[in-house]
């Protein structure tokens, strides 16, 4: 039976800055209830999309803090505690435990260059730490850690606690080859175009990523019409998803993410340098784009980022 804590769309959350670019995880509360509200199945902290990298220790263990109790327990909440060394991940992944988090996340160690024995031995080194379920999160572009279907066999096997695969690639084929292999652990895609693509070919459990944060009601009506086997439906939905996540895709797909989230009226601030904001031209730019896909919808236009608020930017 796989795990119940990691199915459906879990929203990669982004994270906020003030005006001197210092964390401000206050500004999430709206957009956490709103993301609820729309049904979403669960939050990821502190990952890529939330900019972890470019944060401290004590940064990421202060927004993990708000999150965690912000929601409450009305979801499941996962924290990503990959870092530059063991022994931050460890301590992050203990903080976790002590929040009372679903699970925590991890990636390979960065920028050295690794092997198949040095991930098992992080993994298996945080997963003491936390004590926690754990997911091995495969991301290539970033990492440049690309594992084949033997090695991510191996991890599966060998890591304790291992509850599932974040997977943000797109080779459906090895997920296919990974879900035969190891049918107890779950597999989230990190890439939301593929979402219905990987529920038809039930090797996907569901999604995590950051299209979540200005797609999260759209992408919860792809799994769930899919569920109930409204199969034109949930197509129909999720072609209009990959046009919004092509627009996005044409700018820094991150930086993109916050000019979305600002556009809407979620207050998140600018994304931490060397991460640059798109200007004020790129962000009329995304606007009319994503407008013209949304009013050409073939469904509840307002369910997809909240038309209202992008008619009323004028």
């Amino acid at each position: 039976m796989r795990q119940e804590q990691m199915k459906g769309v879990f929203v990669a959350l982004v994270t906020p800055f003030d005006g001197q670019s210092r964390i401000a995880p206050e500004k999430l509360a709206p957009h956490i209830e709103a993301c609820l509200a729309e049904g979403v199945h669960g939050f990821w902290i502190n990952g890529f999309s939330g900019l972890a990298v470019y944060l401290d220790v004590s940064e990421r263990k202060a927004l993990a803090e708000y999150v965690v109790a912000k929601v409450a327990g009305r979801v499941p909440a996962w924290i990503h505690v990959g870092a530059m060394n063991t022994r931050d991940s460890c301590e992050l992944a203990e903080h976790a435990a002590g929040l009372g988090a679903t699970g925590v996340s991890v990636v390979p160690p960065l920028v050295y260059s690794t092997n198949l024995e040095r991930i098992i031995d992080h993994m298996t080194q945080i997963q003491k730490a936390a004590n926690l379920p754990l997911t091995y999160y495969h991301v290539p572009a970033i990492t440049k850690v690309s594992l084949d279907v033997d090695q991510l066999t191996a991890i599966c096997q060998r890591v304790p606690n291992l509850a599932g695969i974040k997977y943000a690639d797109m080779d459906i084929f090895t997920v296919v080859v990974l879900r035969e292999r190891v049918p107890q652990l779950y597999i989230m895609t990190g890439f939301e175009e593929i979402l219905l693509a990987g529920l038809t070919l039930e090797c996907f459990d569901g999604t995590v990523g950051a299209g979540q944060n200005f797609l999260a009601g759209p992408l919860v009506d792809v799994y769930n019409n899919y569920a109930r086997g409204h199969l034109v439906q949930a197509r129909h939905i999720h072609r209009c998803i990959a046009r919004l996540m092509e627009i996005q895709g044409q700018f820094d797909f991150t930086a993109a993410t916050y000019a979305f989230l600002n556009l809407l009226g979620f207050e998140v601030g600018s994304p931490r340098r060397p991460m640059i904001f798109l200007n004020t031209a790129e962000c009329q730019v995304v606007r009319k784009r994503c407008l013209k896909v949304i009013t050409s919808a073939p469904f509840d236009e307002r369910r997809l980022i909240r038309t209202d608020d992008f008619l009323s930017l004028g």
